[in-house]
């Protein structure tokens, strides 16, 4: 075994492994190890390897020292290199006291807490959670949506702005997330905030920083978090911040990700640390690493991101081992514990009209039809169903989309020659009006004339325009993906601004939106107890995380929740409400586990999440062949 000296040289952001001539360490296993495995270059200047830019310097001299040891040689660390060095053993000493507190915070969870200046009164879940977050320093929070997490986290800044350690709060989220802080800040401490949004293009956001030392509340996407990172790590040096990442999934990506890289790199100068996500694994246990990591970035908590990789891939023990790993470090509120009004669902069943009934039988049977020879290659196959589910939902939810281009989906206008009904395609609005439309309109009044207000979900942009215009004299609001998101857009006309006057405005009665525009961090209970339902897909995701858009904490014993499901007879809208309740029942009990693995992290054209595409379209067409089946009535 060797026993060379190699020198470990840390200087800012580059990292040099100098090795003498002919060193064994130049050759190709520990070669590989360097330049494929950490991403050293191969040095030009001198002999060894170099890596310059390092979003993380701690975890490459950790992973570096530790491969040499490992190998039998010495590693010299340069004094900047010792003191990254001096910092990992600190950190990991902090962690082992973070355990051990935060065990005890579970074991024996205060019931009371002194919270000078905090105004909000904390649920009795809620107090818990604080105590927990106080201990373990740096910690995680992934309670259910609709929780408080937000609360949770500002009690825990109150106490430790009392302790004189920190002074500052940082958050970086989606920008959906900025209104609900502001706002949650005010209730909690019965003062605006003295905030500031990192927003605009570069100029103006170099600017915004140079105000920022006054700001006590500092917002930011992730977007902005990983374009302004020496601005922002600059802030947190001169600072005392508490660091959050809100919806933290955000981060999720283990390799290649540049929000990733960009917060793992801020980390380690924040004073504290959170993240705070409901569903922390969305996709799967590689989710988790670049969120815990960010916590405790010196600790190698979960092992490098390679060793990581090959363990949850390689043990089948991998998410016990992690669950238990983690355990004394996160808080998780469940859905079963927030003691909400149980929500009132009203399935509403119409009858198709004739046009209506004739057009979607025909696309019916041309889909089942069709089925027999469907595409074998699997992103044809994927794009071939996504058309065939979306044609359908269109008839079903108003025909005359079928001529229109889907661009939720991606779909192009419905190529109706050749059909029997063609004519009817092309001409649909001059012969009827969906039954869909007659009822929601029907019922939208009747909603209104009590005082009270609605939010309308559907999936397409036309239905959402159709709607606003005959609802007119409400002069309702109206969301989706081609809406500017906040004043930084357009300062006339925004989500932020449609959404504010919605929950505050009496004129506002009626929100009509898309629920893929309307996912993260929108509260609307306090002012809205009715929702609609135009048309649903088989986006379990969506369709969860609209139903909590109106049933949150902070709503009272007594209040009234109402969900008006409509679903056309004999179609794809019956197949879409039995799968989605059946999701629904899956995902509500991993909610009350400790990590839900949930598809809750898709773009906004995904019509079925893609681990659940094959048994959707199964349903779909199992149901087209029973409805076949049946004898002609007379």
């Amino acid at each position: 075994m060797p026993s060379e000296v190699i020198a470990v040289n840390l200087t800012g952001s580059t990292l040099r492994v100098e090795v003498p001539q002919r060193s064994p360490l130049m050759e190709t296993p520990h070669r590989i190890f360097f330049v494929n495995v950490l991403g050293f270059d191969v040095a030009q200047d001198f002999q060894g390897f170099v890596s310059e830019g390092l979003p993380n310097r701690a975890e490459i001299v950790q992973q570096v020292t530790k491969y040499l040891l490992g190998e039998g040689f010495v590693p010299k660390l340069n004094a900047e290199a010792e003191a990254v060095s001096r910092q990992i053993q600190v950190e990991l000493e902090e962690l082992a006291q973070a355990r051990e507190a935060g065990a005890k915070a579970k074991q024996h969870p205060p019931d009371s807490l002194a919270l000078p200046g905090f105004k909000r009164p904390l649920e009795p879940y809620q107090i818990p959670a604080v105590g927990h977050l106080l201990a373990v320093r740096n910690g995680a929070n992934f309670s259910v949506s609709g929780s408080g997490k937000t609360t949770i986290v500002l009690a825990a800044y109150a106490a430790l702005v009392q302790a004189q350690i920190v002074e500052k709060l940082v958050i970086i989220g989606p920008r959906s997330c900025f209104v609900p802080w502001e706002e949650e800040f005010a209730a909690c401490f019965g003062r605006e905030p003295a905030g500031i949004r990192i927003t605009g293009d570069k100029p103006s956001r170099q600017k915004l920083f140079r105000k920022a030392d006054d700001a006590e509340l500092m917002l930011l996407s992730y977007q902005m978090a990983s374009a302004d990172t020496e601005e922002l790590r600059t802030y947190l040096r001169q600072h005392k911040a508490m660091l959050v990442l809100d919806e933290s999934h955000n981060v999720k990506r283990l390799i290649g990700g540049k929000w990733s890289d960009a917060v793992l790199s801020l980390a380690p100068d924040a004073t504290r640390r959170v993240i705070l996500s409901g569903t922390p694994v969305p996709n799967s246990l590689h989710d988790l690493w670049s969120q815990v990591t960010f916590l405790w970035p010196r600790t190698e908590l979960l092992g490098s991101r390679e060793e990581f990789r090959y363990r949850i891939e390689n043990a089948r023990t991998a998410a016990d081992e992690i669950r238990s790993a983690l355990s004394p470090l996160y808080w998780r509120i469940r859905k079963s514990e927030l003691g909400l009004p149980t929500p009132r669902f009203h399935p509403v069943a119409l009858e198709m009209k004739p046009y209506q009934k004739a057009i979607y039988d025909v696309l019916a049977a041309k889909v089942l039809a069709e089925s027999v020879r469907p595409p074998t290659e699997r992103v044809k196959l994927r794009m071939w169903r996504k058309a065939r589910m979306v044609r359908l939902l269109q008839a079903a939810s108003n025909p005359g989309l079928l001529t229109k281009y889907s661009t939720e989906f991606e779909v192009p206008p419905l190529e109706a020659a050749g059909l029997p009904v063609t004519e009817l395609i092309e001409h649909y609005p001059q012969y009827e009006i969906p039954t869909k439309i007659e009822f929601i309109q029907e019922l939208v009044r009747e909603i209104v004339s009590k005082g009270q207000k609605v939010v309308i979900w559907t999936v397409f942009i036309h239905n959402i325009e159709t709607l606003a215009s005959l609802l007119h004299e409400f002069a309702p609001g109206v969301i989706y993906g081609g809406i500017p998101k906040d004043e930084t857009e357009d300062a006339e006309f925004n989500r932020e601004k449609i959404i504010n006057d919605f929950k505050y405005s009496a004129d506002q009665k009626i929100l009509i939106a898309n629920p893929s525009a309307c996912a993260e961090s929108v509260s609307l209970h306090k002012a809205c107890h009715h929702a609609i339902y135009f048309d649903r897909t088989f986006n379990g995701a969506h369709y969860m995380q609209s139903l909590d858009r109106i049933h949150r904490v902070g709503l009272k014993a007594d209040d009234k929740i109402h969900y008006y499901i409509l679903q056309m007879k004999d179609s794809i809208d019956e197949v879409i409400d039995a799968r989605l309740n059946d999701k629904q029942r899956r995902m509500l009990a991993l909610l009350d586990d400790d990590f839900n693995v949930l598809n809750l992290d898709m773009d906004a054209d995904e019509f079925s999440e893609s681990d659940e595409e094959d048994a959707d379209f199964a349903a779909l067409l199992e149901s087209l062949a029973a409805k076949a089946s049946r004898p002609a009535p007379k």
